[in-house]
């Protein structure tokens, strides 16, 4: 029985690799360790003595890869490969291999997960195992029923026949568009257990803790070994949003729960944040991404990657990273260049009512209704809410 584990990474996330990959092989010495970089390693960069064994994206044989990896993100990118890379990995003759996110630590041999496999196909771990306030449940609806930080399957057909499904999706139609049905390559495994055999859902607490699941989990010890609700080993942590100089902060994603009022995992976190440096973050997090810019290194924004996103018919069949791209050309003449995205660190909680901008909007909104009437002014918004989806920007800027 050949094992492996995997992640899948672009250069800013080199220290959490190395972080993840020495906690699995400490409990897992007989197994080999793979991490695919969705970026170029540079030429001053030599990653030959590693404990892993590197795995640069373009050697996947990504059919129209350059396209691919100009209309998603980053974080897009990165997630929407995971079947394709599992892929590649089973067919190197590897019978079981798990996927972790980068910000994963490993705690102990993966018992239950390789249980599951001697009688499963796929095994998947739910975001939660219990209730929890609406408005968190609420977001696990809109993110996905299943963390895909973790999934983990054996070379079977039944494998194959979900990898296939999987990776159509996910280069295809997987995007980072929650109000449209869509988080990355998360979102379509809701629909694992209804289209796939042999699909084994993973119920234990000591898998995937992270804090999406604090409400329902506490950490003790027990002769040092770290425990769940004082019935199960912890087998691996997810610090995901993580800051290595959060303080209290626990994530970025998070306020409800904070060392402060979780001191059950100050140990872990203060440990798992001298891990990263002591595995090179001070120099790997400040790396660029070479699927970040233009051949002539102007950045890419996002709202450049989704009118590319959707208009491939009229922008395919060229390297859209290309400064004298057809699709160059046009983004600049309709002023989609910017330096930085800055979008994502707004949110509700960013805006304050007393913004003279914010109330000159509202303003002109109250005006509209007064204009329009209540039935026209809800159509437009259900318009405006159509195209502040960037892809749909589409109506605006191509006549």
């Amino acid at each position: 029985m050949v094992r492996a584990a995997c992640t899948i990474v672009s250069l800013n996330y080199l220290a959490y690799a190395r972080t993840l990959c020495d906690s699995f092989l400490r409990f897992h010495p007989e197994c080999k360790f793979y991490v695919l970089l969705v970026d170029r390693l540079p030429k001053d960069v030599d990653l030959s003595n590693e404990k892993f064994e590197l795995v640069p994206v373009e050697e996947l044989g990504i059919p129209n890869f350059q396209s691919i990896a100009f209309k998603y993100d980053i974080l897009e990118l990165n997630t929407n490969v995971k079947p394709t890379f599992l892929n590649a990995l089973l067919a190197r003759g590897i019978d079981q291999v798990v996927y972790l996110d980068p910000d994963i630590f490993v705690y102990r041999t993966l018992d239950s997960v390789f249980d599951a496999l001697s009688d499963q196909s796929i095994v998947l771990s739910p975001h939660a195992l219990s209730p929890n306030d609406d408005q968190s449940e609420l977001i696990v609806l809109s993110c996905g029923v299943f963390n895909l930080g973790f999934v983990a399957v054996k070379k079977c057909a039944e494998t194959d026949r979900f990898l296939s499904w999987w990776e159509n999706r996910c280069l295809n139609l997987a995007f980072n568009e929650p109000r449209t049905g869509m988080f990355v390559d998360q979102k379509w495994i809701n629909l694992a257990p209804c289209f796939f055999d042999s699909v084994k859902i993973l119920k234990n607490p000591g898998c995937n803790m992270a804090y999406w699941n604090l409400h329902e989990r506490q950490m003790s010890q027990d002769g040092g070994v770290w425990m769940v609700n004082q019935s199960n080993p912890l087998e691996f942590f997810h610090f995901s949003g993580v800051s290595v100089d959060g303080g209290e902060k626990i994530s970025k994603f998070t306020d409800r729960f904070n060392l402060t009022n979780r001191p059950d995992l100050r140990s872990v976190f203060e440990d798992y944040r001298a891990q990263l440096i002591n595995h090179g973050f001070r120099d790997s997090s400040t790396a660029k991404y070479a699927f970040g810019v233009f051949d002539n290194g102007q950045y890419i924004s996002r709202l450049a990657r989704s009118m590319y996103a959707a208009n491939l018919e009229r922008f395919g069949g060229e390297n859209p990273f290309s400064s004298s791209s057809k699709f160059y050309v046009w983004a600049k003449k309709a002023r989609l260049f910017s330096v930085r995205d800055s979008a994502n660190s707004y949110t509700l909680k960013s805006y304050s009512k007393g913004d003279p901008r914010l109330r000159l909007l509202n303003g002109l909104l109250r005006a509209a209704l007064r204009v329009m009437g209540a039935d026209r002014y809800t159509v437009l918004l259900k318009y405006l809410s159509h195209i502040s989806i960037l892809r749909n920007q589409s109506d605006v800027l191509i006549s």
